[in-house]
């Protein structure tokens, strides 16, 4: 799963802030469900995700990332922002209504090998993330935990659902859930939190550390 490459999305975010999105029009949440429930992890190509997707925004030899936003910019959250002390007043205009940043990472085949999806359209705000991997199943979930008890999160198991558990933050309400079901890792973030929050910022910061650490894992191979 080594394919990381930490400037991807600060790239992505710096491109979104300079006005550009790839898509002109009003973004919808099925629009965005219904694209990603057409990439097959081991299956989907480079040249059938852009089919679905369009042409990247960020393209890397291992990485495809793109950011559907609409065109019409809100300035709710700024104001917000300014009027509870958090940023000073300035004449300075950003896009902050993205709606969902998507990654796709790809192995030796040109095939999609990971799925990464953020959407941020209304609380709660909801990731999921999909890997293929090879390592025997006992070993992943090992894995997964250890790499989320190292970024502070708690793992909370339950002998009801086999192969599962959540990753709880201490604290709060946010948490995540990890499912192993034959060859592909699924992990969904659940963050009920308004995102101008302290509880907001801290979860993403964490969940942000634990997906990079986790999508260059070489042990999931």
């Amino acid at each position: 799963m080594k394919n990381k490459n930490p400037c991807v999305i600060l790239l992505l975010l710096a491109v979104t802030a300079c006005g550009f999105s790839s898509s002109p029009q009003f973004v919808s949440q099925q629009s965005v469900e219904d694209k990603v429930a057409r990439v097959k992890l081991g299956e989907t190509t480079r040249n059938e995700v852009e089919a679905i997707f369009g042409a990247p925004q960020v393209r890397d030899k291992r990485l495809w990332a793109y950011n559907f936003s609409d065109t019409d910019t809100d300035f709710r959250e700024m104001r917000a922002a300014v009027w509870a002390g958090l940023m000073p007043e300035m004449s300075l205009t950003v896009p902050t209504n993205t709606r969902a940043l998507i990654t796709l990472r790809f192995g030796d085949a040109d095939k999609v090998k990971g799925l990464e999806v953020a959407r941020y359209f209304s609380e709660p705000y909801t990731h999921d993330y999909w890997y293929l991997v090879k390592a025997p199943t006992d070993k992943v979930l090992q894995v997964v935990a250890g790499i989320g008890e190292r970024n502070g999160f708690k793992v909370s198991r339950s002998n009801e659902t086999p192969n599962t558990f959540k990753l709880e933050e201490p604290g709060s309400k946010a948490s995540m859930t990890v499912t192993l079901e034959n060859q592909t890792l699924h992990l969904t973030s659940n963050n009920p939190y308004d995102r101008l929050s302290t509880e907001y910022r801290i979860f993403v910061k964490r969940e942000t550390a634990f997906i990079d650490n986790l999508s260059s894992s070489e042990s999931l191979e």
